[in-house]
Parts: structure tokens; sequence; C-alpha cells
């Protein structure tokens, strides 16, 4: 029978049409079904709908090229799987052929919304799904049904490339998280390479090493199907022609199609015929292989590059925390020389003073007892004194090497008047033109004013004017006397250690004062001033007005 016999109307509708009679037999359909089920509508005439359709749970999926579209959800990602079994182990009776004849039989009418997820055998064996809708209609006194099949194989297919893809980014992620765990370069790579194994599904992999000194790419981690394809792995370098070089230094990722076509390939009998190669900054190369000629698609690239990305980011950190972990050691070694000086100057160096000192002026009594005068006795007491003042100020050097503990407000008015109390500042005269509050390490920036006032009476005589402000621009504060100030000559190295224009000077005084200022992040230069010595340390962070000094 052909369409002629039914409604012109139904001859008409685009869609692949079958028209099925009370008892489930095909009687005709529309030209389109041929797109679908591959065969012409007579060769479908006289078929029972249940040899037409199948259901999706009891094809054979042995054949993965013919079942690709019957993987992904017909619905969204959270859907119950059409025709697929359910919590009690049936298939769902409304996705199912005998469901779909007993419609027909019945007269029911069911639109696509509600229709059924069915499966077609197209006459190529080609499975493909199909969602089936049916309607009722009578002719003649007879009941028949007009049975509509829409490929939806498309659209599945979509569904499927979505739900992997959603899969490998929630699969990237994870692993970027437990990359970033790894604190060990080798170790780091092994997981990269394994990340590419297990999750991505390329067996072959292995990342390469620069090293630096031979200015070479060294093998570092493989997987094991690499290593039983390609056997050891070669060193790469720019005096040898490979893909493997010229990517590392492009900082290109490349992907060759057919190893056995590209000229610049390592060797002419390649095992690997198809490969990614993605560079991991300076640090080296990721390669992705397989035996077989394009093996790789543009979404293996686009996930290659950002794992490869992900990578490269944990091998910068990394190395940060190796350079951090070695400097820390580093600075410890220093602390613990430091450490040592301060104690070989404390003790070795101050008792052997003190006994000369306190035997000096034994000496001296005695001689004054007999009204015996010796002007040498002098000058070994100014050399004692010089010693005892330059081994004060090597040990104050020794420990400034540490940061500040903790910053407090510090007025800097208390503390600049509880500092010219304690240095011998004979007639000097002390102005502090602010009330400031600095946030500061009080015992540090003590010793840093202490030896800028010293300095001040040490070089500007016994009546200098010294002055305490806040710098006009409000990034710190200054120190100034009106001494003979730092020649041109010396305004460079006045802050390097044993430099001073005193003759009986240590020249540790200032390097003190700098050392201090680093330690608090400051910086301190020497300003430009009338005349005299003007030290502005700036950077330097204020309390605010309002809050109560401590």
């Amino acid at each position: 029978m052909t369409m002629d016999g039914f409604p012109e109307a139904l001859d008409a509708t685009p869609d692949p049409t079958l028209v099925v009679d009370g008892d489930g037999v095909v009687r005709a359909g529309t030209p389109s079904v041929e797109g679908v089920f591959g065969l012409e509508p007579a060769e479908l005439s006289g078929r029972s709908v249940s040899a037409v359709f199948e259901d999706p749970t009891e094809v054979d999926r042995d054949d993965a090229a013919a079942t690709a579209a019957l993987d992904a959800d017909p619905g969204d990602g959270d859907a119950e799987p059409a025709g697929e079994a359910t919590g009690d182990g049936e298939a769902d009776a409304g996705d199912t052929v005998a469901a779909l004849v007993d419609a027909v039989r019945a007269g029911e009418s069911r639109s696509l919304a509600d229709g059924f997820e069915l499966v077609v055998r197209r006459g190529d064996g080609v499975l493909i799904p199909v969602r089936v809708s049916v309607g009722a209609f009578g002719l003649d006194a007879d009941s028949y049904a007009v049975v509509t099949a829409i490929d939806v194989s498309n659209e599945r297919t979509r569904q499927l490339a979505l739900r992997r893809r959603t899969e490998t980014l929630e699969s990237l992620h994870e692993a970027t998280r437990e990359l970033l765990k790894t604190t060990d370069r080798e170790a780091a790579a092994e997981a990269a390479v394994s990340y590419v194994d297990d999750v991505l599904g390329h067996p072959i992999a292995a990342i390469w090493f620069h090293d630096e000194r031979r200015d070479a790419l060294e093998p570092a981690v493989w997987t094991e199907t690499a290593e039983a394809v390609v056997g050891d792995h070669p060193t790469f370098d720019a005096a040898g022609q490979s893909i493997t070089w010229e990517v590392f230094e492009s900082g290109e990722p490349t992907y060759v199609a057919d190893v056995a076509d590209d000229p610049d390939r390592y060797t002419e009998d390649a095992t690997i015929r198809s490969e990614l190669v993605v560079p991991l900054g300076r640090y080296g190369v990721l390669n992705v292989g397989a035996t077989v000629p394009d093996a790789f698609s543009e979404s293996d690239l686009a996930i290659a590059r950002i794992w490869a990305a992900t990578v490269t980011m944990v091998l910068v950190r990394i190395e940060r925390e190796r350079q951090l972990r070695r400097r820390e050691a580093e600075v410890a070694r220093e602390r613990d020389r430091l450490e040592e000086f301060a104690s070989l100057v404390s003790h070795d160096l101050r008792s052997p003073l003190n006994v000369a000192t306190g035997n000096l002026e034994m000496v001296a009594d005695r001689l004054a007892e007999e009204s015996i005068e010796v002007a040498e006795l002098s000058a070994v007491k100014r050399s004692l004194d010089r010693m005892d003042a330059l081994i004060e100020d090597l040990l104050a050097l020794a420990r400034q090497g540490a940061g500040i503990d903790e910053a407090e407000p510090v007025p800097l008015a208390d503390l600049a008047a509880e500092c010219w109390e304690t240095v011998d500042t004979e007639d000097a005269t002390l102005a502090v033109e602010t009330d400031a509050v600095v946030a500061a390490d009080r015992s540090r920036l003590r010793q840093a004013l202490e030896n800028l006032f010293g300095n001040a009476v040490e070089h500007g005589g016994r009546d200098v004017a010294v002055a305490v402000g806040t710098l006009d621009d409000g990034d710190g504060f200054y120190v100034e006397d009106d001494g003979p100030g730092v020649g041109p000559d010396d305004r460079e190295s006045v802050f390097e250690a044993g430099v001073t224009t005193d003759p009986d000077g240590t020249g540790f005084g200032l390097k003190i004062v700098a050392e201090v200022a680093e330690a608090h992040g400051w910086t301190v230069e020497l300003g430009d001033s009338d005349g005299g010595a003007r030290f502005e340390f700036r950077g330097v962070e204020f309390a605010p007005p309002d809050e109560p000094a401590e």
C-alpha cells in the first residue's frame, strides 16, 4: 500500500512518518523515512512495528561505531537515560517497543514530548536513536496510527560531547588541585604524565626537562606504555634535528598528524606516528604520542595546552619555593655566623680589654701616689677607650641582621628625649619639631637615634644643635644638625661600615642607622640642608593622629 490511500496531509509532512494499522503493521510511509531508516517506504511496508523499532536496552552494543550516538542521555544531564534500566532493574515500560505497539492498538496518541525513546536499525546496520510520536486516526471504519520517528542522533552526539567535555574539565580541575600539592619537580612530572594516561586516555606520554648546563632536553618521566613502545627515550639538543627541540625553542605547541611526513622527525623509522608536543616554559616539554596517524583531535590539543600551562605554573612555584628554602638556609647560616661573631666580640675581645683597662687604672693610681706623670698613659687610655667603642659598635652591628619582631606606635618626641638623656651630649641642644607617632620597633629605632645624636656631637662639637621633625611631604621624618656636615666626596659612602671622618670614631654608627631603617622597610639618605648633616627616613608608617600612644 502507498500513501495514496491516506489523507494528502500525511503525505505532505516533512518528518519521517509511517502509517500503521490497528494490528501494528506498517502500511505506508512518507519519502523522508529513507533518511532515517535507510530503506524506501515500500521496503518497510508489511513489517510489524516491533520489527522496525528496537528497545535501547536490548541492542547489541559490541559495535562501537554503530552505537556511539546511543551513549548520551537524551534529556538534561540529570535525567534518567531513556530506555535504560530503572531503580527496580526493569526497563521503563513507556520507552519499549511493546509500549508503542500497545498504544497503536489501543488507538492512543502520544506527542513527541511524551513519546517513546527507541532505536532504528538502518538498512546498513547503523543504529539511530529516535524519538517517536503516535497519532491515532480512523479511515473507512478502520483504525490507524501515524508514527513519526525523529532522528535525535545529532542531539545525543552533542550531549555526549558536552558530557565528556564536562567530565574532562572536572577531572582537569581535580588533577590541578592534586598537582598543586606536589613540592618536588619529579613528583609533579610523574603526576602530569599519569593524568594524560589515566584521564585523557592517551597512554604514551613523557616529559623532558631542560638541562641548562648541557643545553639539552633530558627525558625525566614517562608512562609504562611509552617505555614499552619507545624504549630508551633520547636526549634532544640543538645539534640534532627533532620536533621536540623545535617546540622547546619556539615555545609553540605543535600537533604532528603523521610524524613520518615531518622533515624534523628524530628518526626515519619512528614508532610514534602522531604526536602532540607542548612546551613547559623554560623547564622542558610534554610529549603525547600514538602509534597511528592522526590520533588526536582539536579538543586533545586544547586540553594538552591547558594541562601544560598548569604543569608549568606548578614547576615555577616549586622552583620559587626551593629558592626560598635555599635563601632561608643561607639567612640561618648567616645569623649563626653573626651570633658566633657577637659571642667572640663580647667575650674573647672584651675580657682582655677589661684586664688591660683595669691594669692601666692601677698603674695610673700608683704613679699618682708617687706624683709621677707619664704622658704616654693618656694615649694608652684613648686607645683602650676607642677599642671599647669599636667593640660596642661591632656588637650592635652584628645583631642588626634580623628583621624587626613587631612594630608598635612610638611617639617620636618621647623617644628622642629618652635617647638624648642616654647620649653624652655635653652642651648640645635638641629641638623636637613633631608630635608624630611612628610604627616601629622601639628598641631598634632607639639605636638609630642614639647613633645619630652621638654622631652629631662627635662631628659638630659640644654645642651642636640637633633637630627632629617630619618631612614636608609626610613620607617620614628627619634628624639634622648644624655641624660641619658631610663632604661631597663622602656622601655616597657615608652609610658604609668603617667610614668616618673622625679619627676617634669607629665608622659603624651610621651603618647601624642604615641597618635599622632597612629592617623597618624604610630608606635613609642624606638630605639637603643649609649647613650640617640632615638624615631623612622615608617610607615610614605613621599611626593615626587620634591613636593613643603606648
